[in-house]
Formats: C-alpha cells, structure tokens, sequence
C-alpha cells in the first residue's frame, strides 16, 4: 500500500453527537436628591456584588438594534426631530450623530447627512455648541477637515464662559441664566475634545473652571447644580463633576507641582484627591440604576451618560461593590422594546431618540477594549502616581489610533477571571508586599493563560526604598521556580514592539518567559511617575520654557515610549470588547459516556512543558464528544516500560532537541506495537520543527508527510468537526502584527503497518490553545487549534 493510500484512510468512527442633560436642566430642580453619607469608605475596595448577567453579544444586539432606531427616526434632511419645539435647533442632531459615531465603524450616510446638517445649525446655546463640537472633533480626529468651524465654536465657548467671582462654568449661552453644574460639563467636554485635535485654548479657561468645579463641591462628596449654592447631592452631578475635575487635571498639568526643579519626583507627593474618592464612594453607596427606573425619575439615561464617563476616565470597575458597566448594560439590554429597538421611561424629557441616544453612548464607550489594568494592593502604596495608567493609556491610543479603556483591578478578591479582563496588569510601588494564597494561585493562573504582568519597582528619582524590588523577585521565584527573571536583550521584540528603543540601561527590562512569549517584563527603575507627567499640553508648555525642561521631557518622552512598546509587545495590538473575554471556570457541557483517558506528555531536551495548560484548556471542548479526559500534569521518558501504560502521548516544544539510541528504539517498538505520537511545534519554532522531523526519520526510517485535506481526520462526518478551513496567522515582519492565510490545516504524519501513528505540526497548537485571549505566536487560531486536536484524538480513538 502507499504511502499516499494509508494516510487518505478511512478511520473506523466515533459517533459524537437631547438630547438629554439641555433637555432635562428644566427639570433638575425638580430631580428628588439622593440621601448623603458622609462616611469616607473606600468603595473601590469593597468585594463586589455579582452583576446581572449579560453577555458581550447581547450588547451587541442591542447596539445594533438601537442604531438602526435612531437612523430610522432620521428626517431626509439629516435632521433628527428637535424636543419642545427646536428651541435649541441642533440639539438632537448633534446627540443622535454623537452615538452613530461611537457606536458605528466608518462614516455612513447617515452620520454625513447629520454633519452636514449640523454645520448649518446657529451659534447659540452651550449645549449645541458643545455637542457638534464632540462630533466634528470625533469624526475628524487630526484636525483636518473640520478645525476651523472647531476653533470657531470653541472661541464662541470661551466667549460665553461666565466671568466674575461666581464664575468659570457656563449657562444656556447668549447671557441667558446663571452657570451651572450641568451645561458647564458639556462646555468642558467640548473643549476636552477640541484640545486633543489642536484647538487653541488659553490655560486661563482651564483654571476658571476649574475654580468653578471646585466652589461646586459638597462635603462629603458629589457636587451641587449651582456653584456654591444647595447641598441636593444628584447622582448626575456627582458623575458630572467626578469626570470634569479628571479631564481638567488632564487638559492643565502644573509643572511646578508635577516636577522639583528639573527633575521629575517621584515619590513623597502626587497623593489621589480625597474629593474624588469621596464622590467615587458617594456614587457607590447611592448606586441604583433599577431603582431609579422603578420609580420612573427623571434624567435616568442622563444620569447613566455620565455614570460612564466618570467610570471609564476614573479607571473604576466598580462604584461600591457595583460593576458598574455590566449592571447598566444588563439594565439596558433587559430595558430595550425588542420590537423597536428604542430604549423608553427615563422621564422628564428623556424622549424615545434621546434615551436610545444616550443608551448607545452608554454601551458603546463602555465596552472600549481595556488595554491595560492596575493591580491593587489595598494600600496607600496604591496611590503611587495612580493616574500613571491614565496618561500611557491616553499615550495607547495615539499609538495604535483606537480608543480603549483602563481599570482598576483588587487584588484580594480578583479571580483570574477577572485578571483575564484585562490584557496587561500593571503592578508597581515602592514598598514590600505580600500576596495571600488566593492571590498567588490567581496571578500564576492568570499568567498560565495567557495573560500578561508589566510590573515596575519605584526606585530611583527620590525614591529609594529597594523593598519593593526584593519581594517581587520572591514572588517570581515562588510562582515560577523553573524560571527566572533575565534582563531582556536587545534582539528582543518588545525593544521595537512600536518605537525604536535604543537606551536600555536607562530604563532595563527584564522578562520571565512562559509558553511562546514572555509573559513577565519587570522594570527596576520609575516609568508610571513619568507616565504621569505626559499629559497633554505639557510638552508644549516645557518647550515655551526651553532649554530648561529639554532633558526631563526627553525622559519623560522614553519612559512614556517603553509603556508603549511593552503594552504592544503583550498584545499585539489585538484587543477584545469588554465582556469578550473567555472565563476559565465556566462549566463544561456533560458528558455523554463516563470515560477518561490520560493523554502524557513526553519528557526531551527542547522543551517539553514549555505551555503547561495547553491541553488542560481544551478539555471543556473535548468534553462535547462525551469523553471525561483527564488533562492532569504527567510525564513520561521515552522508555518502553514508561510507554506501555498509554496508548498515545503528546509532545512539545521550541528547542532543539534529540533523543539517545536506546530511547530511539523505544519509540519505534512503541509506534509499532500500536502507539501514537500527537505533537506540535511551538510557537512555529523552526528549531523544534527540525529536531522532529530528523528523530521521525530516525525512529521510522521514512520522512514525515504531509497529510491530504481529504484525510477523514479532518472531514470525516463521525468526528466532532469538520476542518476544512482554518485561519493561520503568520508575524508581518518585525511589526508586531499578524496576516491570516486561510486554508487547509497543514499538518505532518507518518505510518506503521498501514496505521496512521504521528501527526506534527509544524504551526503552533499549543500556545493558541493555552492562551485566553490571542495568542502571540505564529500559528493557529484558538478555535482553530481546538478543532484540530479534539479531531486528531478521536481518530486515534476509534471507538465503535
């Protein structure tokens, strides 16, 4: 028989079975307040509740269902119905427009018809000035189409600021009313997102309100709708001016307080804002997004715009123990008419299009990928330039031109699932630290699959204490003993993951390596202190001011580029909408016939254990054949006695490697007595792909073959799937990202006595199937690598 016939065999089978806050301010002194607490309680830090369940594509859904409302309410002049009449003509529109913007890709036309109609709409009232401002700063990001009508409406803003002792905020515009909490936020949102495509604005507009902001305060948390006026505590205005005094510290860094001379401080100052923690505790301890909807209040849908806000600049998962965003989405998704897609009831002036409106603002912002998150060790060590994370996030987004999101993770109560929601977890301070139990075994879980920590030691530029450096080393050494932290060369990827990095004694990395990638990279010297420096319009206040600052902004420039690279290097760039990552204590499907099987891995010199969940992961799916498989940790030598016990092993690596004569001839006898070899090379490391098609050849006496897409391992009807087509990826040069080649699966077998007994493939499995989130190797999809393994198993079973 040839070789060609018994690889295309056939197997004997298994059988496997508003417009809102300018619409509602008419309302606002009529909103009933929320009680006060004035009990200063770390919100952040309390264990949360579990939230209502929703998952990522039922948000989905209701996105989709509630654009199409909105386009469907659109007039043919691109207009959108204007509430009372059109006494603020644009309002609408310029709403409506915002959420197809953020929750839409591309322009359509619907979008362009709204722009267009917005730029014929007056100059008039703050909030339609500053909500067209966020539309055409959104739809034209670099300023280049639009900055001109930009910088006229801002310069009308600057213009209606409100002057005097009481003032600093903004009313209705063209001197009517007095400033207030609500029309100010929408003046300052405007201007946030001015600035970022270039708009020209004074430092003088920022400080007065910021003043404005800061006479609006209530003791104890939240802020009042009048400056200095009423203690009716709103949770819409807590929300408000949580995320107003955020964008402000963003929009006017004080060089005299972020630096000492000309050297940036990192340690002894930069402690958070008990204000801001106070209302961060306030909203939490008030928190009742059903309960407001129960009693049908006002500004419901206002108040959630908002809640968002303050939520994702704040970096907060939780407000008190309430996952904020999966609460309102569950609420959403649960609240939306399934045959409209209309969201309704938030009173007052919340109609169907500004409720739907600003519930796709809600869901679409929200659910921005997070890119990176900050480990939290429930201590005063936490507020070590915390807002760090905030500005390389800002610094991301430049980077990669997308919008993402960051977090704050509790690391005394966060599962690993709750690691895995975020792709990169940063872990800095300067002190010494210890984990608990529960947390050693959630990080290394974590890592384990596929996820990644970039963690810092404060120590350097006023901060001396090495303590911090001494027990994260322990912790490595502990979680991983078989490893070790090296210093990182410069043939490595991350140092050109984006920029070009060429100064590594400055800021050295070293990395701990797990699976296919490294999966640690830990700096001994300061990096989120300088993060926390580059905020925008600083370096264009250091050069007015050159050459003095010109060497601590080159630093504070390296440091924000090696946050950067690292984060690039983790990711790849591949980053999932919240609530899109894969949880690891989820329950299998049951199981059809009570069997288990041992699949061993074999133990040579190229790394046999290199992805040590690999194939623990893929138990849930191979659970669907009906199989109980046992996926424990065991390895066996290449030693007949060893051998006999199984009836097949797996085998990995990204080494080279070889065997002796004696283990060489086990392995024959094994294969010809009926065993069979499954193996994959890691990472695609063409090392390990050679050593086992050479010790192959060795051991059988003929080369592997390519196996046929017509071989019934890949589409006979009695296995689980049908693999046809897979999808893979392959590393674009030194770029650090991916092309997908669709295909056939390309893998390797050889025969004994007209029995297929070694299936290779050159291309990653392992790493695919050991990673949560997208692997960073060359080689198969996740799903893809599954599909292939679970298929490869059953043939080999062949039980009637």
């Amino acid at each position: 028989m040839s070789r060609s016939t018994i690889l295309n065999q056939e197997a004997s089978g298994f059988h496997c079975v508003t417009f809102f806050a300018f619409l509602t301010i008419v309302f606002c002194f009529h909103a009933d307040s929320l009680a006060a607490q004035n009990i200063f309680q770390r919100g952040r830090n309390v264990r949360a509740t579990p939230a209502a369940n929703v998952s990522a594509a039922q948000v989905r859904k209701a996105i989709e269902n509630g654009v199409k409302a909105i386009k469907g309410s659109q007039k043919a002049d691109g207009s959108w119905s204007e509430f009372g009449g059109g006494t603020y003509k644009g309002g609408v529109t310029a709403l409506c427009t915002l959420a197809l913007l953020n929750a839409t890709e591309g322009d359509d036309a619907a979008i362009k018809a709204g722009v267009q109609e917005l730029l014929t709409v007056p100059t008039s009232s703050t909030y339609v000035v500053g909500l067209r401002i966020m539309v055409l700063a959104t739809i034209d990001p670099e300023g280049k189409k639009y900055a001109r009508a930009i910088q006229s409406d801002i310069d009308w803003l600057i213009r209606e600021q409100i002057k005097g002792a009481r003032g600093g905020g903004w009313a209705y515009g063209g001197g009517i009313g007095a400033a207030d909490a609500s029309n100010s936020q929408f003046a300052l949102l405007a201007l946030h997102e001015a600035a970022q495509v270039g708009a020209e604005i004074p430092d003088d507009v920022w400080r007065k309100t910021k003043a404005y902001w800061q006479g609006s305060e209530i003791q104890g948390g939240g802020y009042s709708y009048n400056f200095g006026g009423g203690r009716d505590r709103r949770a819409t205005m807590a929300a408000a001016g949580l995320a107003s005094m955020i964008i402000i510290e963003e929009n006017l860094p004080d060089i005299d307080l972020l630096l000492k001379g000309e050297r940036v401080q990192c340690c002894g100052a930069g402690m958070a804002d008990g204000h801001a923690e106070l209302t961060a505790d306030w909203l939490g301890d008030n928190f009742a997004i059903r309960g407001r909807a129960a009693g049908n209040r006002n500004h419901l849908f206002y108040f959630m715009y908002g809640l968002e806000r303050a939520g994702r600049l704040s970096g907060r998962r939780f407000f008190g123990d309430h996952d904020w965003y999966r609460e309102g989405a569950s609420f959403l998704v649960s609240r939306q008419d399934k045959t409209t897609g209309l969201w309704t009831g938030g009173g007052g002036s919340e109609k169907p299009t500004i409720a739907t409106a600003m519930a796709l603002l809600f869901l679409s912002k929200g659910k921005r990928p997070i890119a990176i998150g900050k480990y939290l060790f429930e201590k005063e060590e936490d507020e070590l330039h915390r807002k760090g994370i905030h500005y390389l996030s800002r610094n991301l987004e430049k980077a990669w031109n997308q919008k993402l999101n960051w977090q704050e993770v509790r690391g005394v109560t966060a599962t690993a699932d709750d690691l895995l929601e975020t792709p990169v977890l940063f872990m800095s301070g300067n002190d010494s630290f210890t984990l608990t139990d529960f947390q050693k075994a959630q990080l290394k879980k974590y890592l384990e699959n596929g996820g990644f920590l970039f963690a810092e030691a404060c120590q350097g530029d006023g901060c001396g204490n090495a303590a911090f450096d001494r027990s994260f080393r322990t912790l490595m050494f502990e979680l991983f003993p078989e490893s070790e932290l090296e210093l990182l060369p410069l043939n490595h990827p991350v140092w050109t993951a984006h920029h070009s990095l060429d100064r590594p004694d400055e800021r050295p990395l070293f990395g701990l390596q797990a699976c296919c990638k490294t999966s640690v990279i830990y700096c001994p010297r300061n990096l989120s202190c300088f993060w926390n420096v580059d905020r925008p319009g600083i370096e264009k206040r250091m050069k007015a001011l050159a050459p003095r600052y010109d060497k601590v902004l080159d630093e504070i420039q390296y440091a924000t580029k090696v946050g950067v690279n690292v984060a690039t290097y983790a990711t790849g760039r591949e980053l999932k909408d919240k609530g899109d990552t894969p949880k690891l204590e989820g329950k299998a499907k049951s199981v059809l016939v009570n069997r288990s099987l041992e699949l061993p891995k074999l133990i040579h010199g190229g790394g046999h254990d290199e992805a040590p969940n690999a194939w623990r992961n893929v138990q849930a799916k191979f659970a669907e054949t009906g199989i109980s498989v046992n996926f424990q940790k065991k390895f066996v030598s290449p030693d007949l006695e060893q051998l006999g016990d199984y009836p097949f092993v797996f085998m990995h690596g990204r080494k080279a490697f070889s065997f002796s004569k004696e283990e060489r001839e086990a392995l024959r006898m094994y294969l010809e007595v009926g065993g069979f070899i499954f193996a994959d090379s890691i990472c695609s490391s063409p090392e390990f792909t050679k050593s086992f098609r050479n010790e192959m050849r060795e051991i059988m006496g003929i080369p592997l073959q390519p196996i046929p897409p017509s071989h019934p391992i890949w589409n006979d009807r009695k296995f689980l799937f049908k693999v046809d087509t897979v999808t893979l990826r392959k590393k674009r040069g030194d770029t650090g990202k991916f092309d997908e080649v669709k295909g056939p699966p390309q893998l390797e077998g050889a025969t004994f006595n007209d029995r297929l007994a070694v299936v290779f493939s050159p291309h990653d499995i392992s790493c695919a199937m050991e990673n949560a989130v997208v692997s960073q190797c060359e080689g198969y999809r996740r799903e893809d690598a599954e599909r292939i393994s679970v298929n490869v198993l059953l043939y080999r079973l062949r039980v009637e």
